[in-house]
Protein backbone atom coordinates (compact mmCIF):
# COMPACT_ATOMS: atom_id res chain seq x y z
CA UNK A 1 0.00 0.00 0.00
CA UNK A 2 3.03 2.41 1.02
CA UNK A 3 4.62 1.68 -2.32
CA UNK A 4 1.43 2.26 -4.32
CA UNK A 5 1.18 5.25 -3.50
CA UNK A 6 4.69 6.42 -3.77
CA UNK A 7 4.28 4.82 -7.47
CA UNK A 8 1.34 7.25 -7.42
CA UNK A 9 3.12 10.23 -6.22
CA UNK A 10 5.61 9.98 -8.66
CA UNK A 11 4.02 8.74 -11.86
CA UNK A 12 1.88 11.72 -11.31
CA UNK A 13 5.13 14.00 -11.84
CA UNK A 14 6.13 12.94 -15.15
CA UNK A 15 2.99 12.86 -16.67
CA UNK A 16 2.32 16.24 -15.49
CA UNK A 17 5.47 17.90 -16.07
CA UNK A 18 4.47 19.19 -19.28
CA UNK A 19 0.83 20.42 -19.41
CA UNK A 20 1.01 22.33 -16.38
CA UNK A 21 0.88 25.52 -18.11
CA UNK A 22 -1.17 25.91 -20.94
CA UNK A 23 -5.10 27.04 -20.79
CA UNK A 24 -6.19 27.28 -24.83
CA UNK A 25 -9.85 28.29 -24.98
CA UNK A 26 -11.77 26.79 -27.57
CA UNK A 27 -11.52 23.29 -29.66
CA UNK A 28 -7.61 23.14 -30.65
CA UNK A 29 -7.24 20.86 -33.92
CA UNK A 30 -5.15 17.48 -33.88
CA UNK A 31 -3.87 16.12 -37.36
CA UNK A 32 -4.09 12.21 -36.92
CA UNK A 33 -0.42 12.35 -37.68
CA UNK A 34 0.27 14.68 -34.84
CA UNK A 35 -2.03 12.68 -32.43
CA UNK A 36 0.32 9.64 -33.36
CA UNK A 37 3.46 11.55 -32.59
CA UNK A 38 1.82 12.75 -29.21
CA UNK A 39 0.94 8.99 -28.16
CA UNK A 40 4.65 7.65 -29.19
CA UNK A 41 5.73 10.44 -26.30
CA UNK A 42 2.96 9.23 -23.72
CA UNK A 43 4.48 5.55 -24.02
CA UNK A 44 8.00 7.11 -23.84
CA UNK A 45 6.95 8.73 -20.50
CA UNK A 46 5.05 5.69 -19.30
CA UNK A 47 8.41 3.42 -19.88
CA UNK A 48 10.44 6.45 -17.96
CA UNK A 49 8.24 6.36 -15.50
CA UNK A 50 8.60 2.65 -15.09
CA UNK A 51 12.11 3.04 -15.00
CA UNK A 52 12.54 5.72 -12.60
CA UNK A 53 10.34 4.64 -10.13
CA UNK A 54 12.71 2.37 -8.88
CA UNK A 55 15.54 4.41 -8.80
CA UNK A 56 13.67 7.17 -6.61
CA UNK A 57 12.73 4.67 -4.48
CA UNK A 58 15.76 3.49 -3.79
CA UNK A 59 17.35 7.16 -3.16
CA UNK A 60 14.74 7.15 -0.32
CA UNK A 61 15.57 3.81 0.80
CA UNK A 62 19.37 4.57 0.69
CA UNK A 63 18.80 7.29 3.08
CA UNK A 64 17.06 5.60 5.28
CA UNK A 65 13.46 6.02 4.76
CA UNK A 66 10.18 4.32 3.75
CA UNK A 67 8.39 5.88 1.22
CA UNK A 68 5.32 6.65 3.36
CA UNK A 69 7.93 8.89 5.58
CA UNK A 70 9.55 10.43 2.58
CA UNK A 71 5.90 11.68 1.21
CA UNK A 72 5.19 13.34 4.70
CA UNK A 73 8.55 14.91 5.31
CA UNK A 74 7.68 15.77 1.31
CA UNK A 75 4.39 17.33 1.74
CA UNK A 76 5.28 19.25 4.89
CA UNK A 77 8.32 20.46 2.91
CA UNK A 78 6.48 21.45 -0.37
CA UNK A 79 3.41 23.42 1.71
CA UNK A 80 6.33 25.41 3.63
CA UNK A 81 5.77 23.48 7.08
CA UNK A 82 8.06 22.86 9.63
CA UNK A 83 9.12 19.36 9.23
CA UNK A 84 8.52 17.38 12.63
CA UNK A 85 12.06 15.77 12.70
CA UNK A 86 15.62 15.23 13.86
CA UNK A 87 18.35 17.17 12.12
CA UNK A 88 19.88 14.05 11.14
CA UNK A 89 16.11 13.15 9.28
CA UNK A 90 16.15 16.12 7.57
CA UNK A 91 19.63 16.18 6.15
CA UNK A 92 18.60 12.87 5.06
CA UNK A 93 15.43 14.08 3.40
CA UNK A 94 17.29 16.89 1.69
CA UNK A 95 19.64 14.14 -0.31
CA UNK A 96 17.24 11.87 -1.33
CA UNK A 97 15.27 14.87 -2.49
CA UNK A 98 18.16 16.11 -4.32
CA UNK A 99 18.69 12.71 -5.69
CA UNK A 100 14.99 12.08 -6.87
CA UNK A 101 15.34 16.12 -8.92
CA UNK A 102 18.33 14.88 -10.37
CA UNK A 103 16.23 11.92 -11.62
CA UNK A 104 13.58 13.85 -12.33
CA UNK A 105 15.84 16.56 -14.46
CA UNK A 106 17.31 13.70 -16.53
CA UNK A 107 13.65 12.56 -17.10
CA UNK A 108 12.52 15.65 -17.81
CA UNK A 109 15.51 16.38 -20.61
CA UNK A 110 14.82 13.04 -22.10
CA UNK A 111 11.03 13.86 -22.74
CA UNK A 112 12.28 17.14 -24.25
CA UNK A 113 14.51 15.53 -26.52
CA UNK A 114 11.81 13.08 -27.36
CA UNK A 115 9.27 15.90 -28.13
CA UNK A 116 12.07 17.95 -30.04
CA UNK A 117 12.86 14.41 -32.02
CA UNK A 118 9.14 13.58 -32.94
CA UNK A 119 8.79 16.81 -34.94
CA UNK A 120 7.11 18.53 -32.30
CA UNK A 121 7.68 21.85 -30.55
CA UNK A 122 7.23 21.10 -26.41
CA UNK A 123 3.87 24.38 -26.74
CA UNK A 124 2.35 21.64 -29.61
CA UNK A 125 2.70 19.00 -27.46
CA UNK A 126 1.22 20.91 -24.64
CA UNK A 127 -1.34 22.06 -26.75
CA UNK A 128 -2.47 18.37 -28.04
CA UNK A 129 -2.20 17.05 -24.01
CA UNK A 130 -4.65 20.39 -23.10
CA UNK A 131 -6.90 18.88 -26.09
CA UNK A 132 -6.85 15.31 -25.33
CA UNK A 133 -8.09 16.34 -21.54
CA UNK A 134 -10.89 18.34 -22.49
CA UNK A 135 -11.75 15.81 -25.73
CA UNK A 136 -13.62 12.48 -25.05
CA UNK A 137 -13.54 12.34 -28.93
CA UNK A 138 -9.69 12.59 -28.87
CA UNK A 139 -9.14 10.90 -26.21
CA UNK A 140 -10.73 7.82 -28.18
CA UNK A 141 -9.10 8.72 -30.52
CA UNK A 142 -5.62 8.18 -28.83
CA UNK A 143 -6.71 5.08 -27.15
CA UNK A 144 -7.12 3.44 -30.87
CA UNK A 145 -4.04 4.66 -31.37
CA UNK A 146 -2.17 3.00 -28.36
CA UNK A 147 -3.84 -0.09 -29.45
Amino acid sequence: MIYKGFKLVFSLFLLTAFSATVFAQGATEVSKEELKKFVDIQLIIQEMNQEIQPMMLEAIEDNGFDPQRYIELNQADEMGQEMDASKDEIERYQMAKESIQELQRDANQQIADSVEESGLDMDRYQEINMAVQRDPQLQAKMMEIMQ
